[in-house]
């Protein structure tokens, strides 16, 4: 995973609430304990991060195979979900905004049986603009404070 990637989850991690916690009259601060739960699961999840291998979700020189590909859901213009086969998923994320993919839909130009970042396109249905993936990376759901406080 590249730096920029790295630092998005560093910042989607961070966002975790701490309103609950107060001081009582003997100088503890109440839900101590959920804020350990928390900090070492967001932790836990960093360096599940870090040691993520491209291959294990099905990555490989920057492709992936077509027939594993369960769905594609953009969530913005640039970036998208995609759903694998199993349960793992990966960010796509395309070279420059695509105006209208989100919210029109798109067609995949494809060359063969695989997906492959710098080569292959999608193109946005009735506008016929053509975008360039750029990349490939696993994707781990984020942590939140009700997540870790569950455990």
């Amino acid at each position: 995973m590249n730096n920029n990637g790295l630092l998005l989850v560093l910042i989607c991690l961070s966002g975790f609430h701490t309103t609950g916690f107060s001081q009582t009259e003997s100088g503890t601060i109440n839900d101590a304990e959920d804020l350990s739960t928390t900090t070492s699961s967001v932790l836990d999840k960093l360096e599940q991060i870090e040691e993520v291998d491209p291959k294990e979700w099905g990555i490989r020189n920057g492709c992936i195979s077509r027939s594993r590909i369960r769905s594609i859901r953009f969530i913005d213009d640039q970036s998208a979900i995609v759903k694998m086969m199993g349960k793992k998923k990966i960010l796509l994320t395309m070279r420059k905004e695509c105006n209208g993919i989100a919210r029109e839909g798109f067609i995949t130009r494809v060359n063969g049986n695989k997906l492959c970042a710098k080569f292959d396109r999608f193109e946005v249905i009735d506008r016929g603009m053509s975008c360039a993936i750029e990349s490939f990376e696993p994707y781990i759901e984020p942590v939140t404070a009700e997540d870790s406080v569950d455990r």
